[in-house]
């Protein structure tokens, strides 16, 4: 029997949180059984192109953007040229409506929607144009999709509507971490100095992109005024994003250089945070499952995040402080500067055995994709 045949249609694969979900499924998966086709909208290579063609993947380009008047047809020709394909598996969110009618017209049987993020809070902003499409939108997915995935209880309702549990299509599929990563790394008391932070700074983390999303300009106003309260405080942030240069800006601005680390996004987190990080940040305006934050708790720091984040991410709460983006910056530096000899006691591989018995495990992500990706011949169109 061969492969079945499954197209993910993504932004691209830089080293992102949906993105390393996807490689760590894809290096999983058997290729016997499934053969992957990424079709992506950016023209430019990202992190794991090269690892995806290694492995055996197809990597095509779109060549259009998703707002242009030409996409759907410009997508045709993309999944007629790479296919044909048995699954098609959207990552693109609202789009996704238009990206399954193109898949449905071409007789793909199996047509994925998939939400990553709650977007609600600018869902409701008033907005007539954004209002009409998100309409339309959910229209299409709920016409031609044949399975909606979302990766919490908040993202479901931005794809999906808010009566989405009526619908037996629609479930909650959570991402899948490999949390032997976190159990396997070896302490190396020489992370820090090669990072050039000084041994005796408290060290706040922070991992993710840098957009608007992520509230970055907030993290740097709580770290004005945690320099006041603990001068041993200092801020580590990775990632990268179109946002970089202005945020880099701006800590040379208020002369933080000297206590905040800028590094771009790199492949050794786990790492980083086990080795150079005591407590983590997190204070998004909004999230569907936040990796990073996963991450930090499996790396058992204790962690301060906004309250607009889904509570399936407050996965250890003892340890953990949930502060409302109403509160000012100085409340949130105090509840930080609060955590500091306040360490967690379990270990890191002691968190990872105990997360590996969740459906946060990516053993477990993987069977559910399995079974919905080798369902495709049982599928009506």
């Amino acid at each position: 029997m061969p492969p079945t045949a499954v197209a993910q249609v993504v932004g691209c694969m830089r080293r992102a949180g949906i993105e390393t979900w996807l490689m760590n499924v894809v290096r999983r998966l058997d290729p016997r059984r499934f053969q992957f086709t990424f079709c992506v909208h950016s023209e430019q290579e990202a992190d794991y192109d090269q690892e995806l063609l290694a492995r055996g993947c197809r990597l095509v380009r779109i060549g259009c953007s998703k707002h242009s008047p030409a996409y759907p047809a410009a997508l045709a020709r993309c999944l007629q040229s790479a296919g044909p394909f048995d699954v098609l598996h959207s990552h693109e969110h609202q789009i996704s409506g238009v990206i399954l009618a193109v898949a449905r017209s071409l007789g793909i049987a199996t047509r994925i929607a998939h939400s990553h993020n709650d977007t609600s809070r600018n869902d409701s902003l008033p907005n007539l144009p954004r209002f009409t499409y998100r309409a339309v939108m959910r229209r299409l997915i709920r016409r031609h999709a044949t399975q909606g995935l979302a990766c919490s209880e908040l993202a479901a309702p931005s794809l999906y509507g808010p009566a989405w549990r009526n619908d037996p299509r629609f479930q909650i599929l959570p991402y899948g971490f490999d949390f032997d990563r976190f159990a396997n790394v070896r302490k190396n008391p020489t992370v820090r100095s090669e990072l050039g932070i000084p041994s005796d700074r408290w060290v706040i983390g922070h991992v993710g992109r840098m957009e608007p999303q992520k509230n970055h300009s907030f993290l740097l106003e709580i770290a004005l005024r945690l320099r006041v309260l603990d001068p041993r405080c200092h801020f580590l942030i990775v990632g990268d994003g179109t946002l970089r240069p202005a945020i880099e800006a701006r800590i040379a601005r208020h002369g933080l250089a000297d206590r905040i680390t800028v590094l771009p996004s790199r492949p050794d987190v786990p790492e980083l945070l086990i080795n150079a990080v005591d407590c983590f940040l997190f204070p998004s305006l909004h999230e569907g499952l936040p990796l990073a934050l996963i991450e930090a708790q499996a790396a058992a720091l204790p962690c301060v995040f906004s309250d607009t984040i889904t509570r399936e991410a407050n996965l250890f709460a003892h340890s953990n402080r949930v502060l409302s983006l109403d509160r000012t910056p100085d409340e949130w530096a105090a509840r930080i500067r609060e955590l500091r000899g306040q360490a967690v006691t379990a270990a890191p591989a002691d968190r990872a055995a105990r997360l590996k018995r969740t459906p946060l495990a990516i053993e477990e992500s993987v069977r559910r994709l399995e079974t919905l990706y080798g369902a495709h011949h049982a599928v009506a169109q």
